[in-house]
């Protein structure tokens, strides 16, 4: 919303005759839904810093690597640990 549509909009609330708790509910309803935006923004940024921290191929070959050496070293034990599972 811009500026003057901000004025407009102030200018018919302050028109209305709202009592002091109406006034109240009105200042409450707008907190919380600034309130909710920021949280979801939060939540969105965190979100974003994860996104992609497992796509790191060095990471997948050596991991890659260290388990067909344990699988080599350790056959039957984890023959078995297939199994169970």
């Amino acid at each position: 919303m811009n500026v003057p549509a901000m004025n407009n909009l102030w200018h018919y609330i302050s028109g209305l005759s709202l009592t002091a708790k109406n006034k109240q509910w009105l200042s409450q309803k707008l907190l919380e839904s600034t309130r909710r935006e920021k949280a979801s923004s939060k939540a969105d940024e965190a979100l974003r810093k994860l996104d992609g921290c497992w796509a790191c191929e060095d990471i997948d070959d050596s991991l890659e690597r260290d388990v067909l050496s344990i699988r080599s070293h350790e056959a039957r034990a984890v023959e078995l640990m297939d199994e169970q599972l």
